[in-house]
């Protein structure tokens, strides 16, 4: 695990910010126990399940808290799809790590999708609440970006400029389906 993560911090093009970050979360998240990484995943769905059994109150002091409120639903859901994958890598990790592997990326995202997938049913039947098809391609985004940015980080090829240059994208892919869920959802 600490050889293929240390690859990253290598010097060069290997060293800088992006790189430092997406290490330190490969190191820490792969030093979680498969059990422990399940229970976290298992945790934050029942989180997610809880934050969506009622109202929300708080109102962001920012400019247009409904969109602040649907870009959410990206970390969020990519935060789900890591504490997945994490769990669901082999053991030992491999030596692709930060990238849990095909297999278990691949399932990560169904389990994320198809919680937010529930979680929209269940939205759609709370009380001042309601399920949206936008929210969940917001949820999917968040996902599929975390997971794209693990598969690059394991890879060979991976850098500074290119892990800079996806979480570039991923930000602005979370930024469009954050918007688009903000101003489809809107009442006519």
């Amino acid at each position: 695990m600490d050889a293929s993560v240390s690859e990253l911090d290598r010097a060069g093009e290997r060293a800088g910010w992006a790189c430092a970050l997406v290490g330190g979360l490969g190191r820490a998240l792969g030093r979680l126990p498969r059990a422990l990484a399940g229970a976290a995943a298992a945790g934050w769905m029942l989180l997610i399940w809880w934050l969506s059994s009622g109202p929300i109150d708080v109102k962001p002091p920012l400019p247009a808290p409904g969109f602040f409120w649907n870009l959410a639903h990206a970390p969020v859901f990519g935060l789900l799809a890591a504490l997945t994958a994490t769990a669901l890598a082999p053991r030992p990790l491999p030596s692709s790590w930060p990238d849990p592997g095909r297999l278990a990326r691949v399932a990560a995202f169904v389990v994320a999708v198809g919680w937010a997938a529930l979680d929209e049913l269940h939205q759609a039947r709370v009380a001042s609440r309601h399920g949206s098809l936008l929210d969940l391609v917001t949820d999917a985004t968040g996902a599929a970006c975390v997971l794209w940015i693990a598969a690059y980080a394991g890879s060979a090829r991976a850098g500074e400029r290119g892990l800079r240059t996806r979480l570039a994208i991923a930000v602005l892919l979370c930024i469009a389906a954050g918007l688009t869920a903000t101003l489809g959802d809107r009442p006519r």
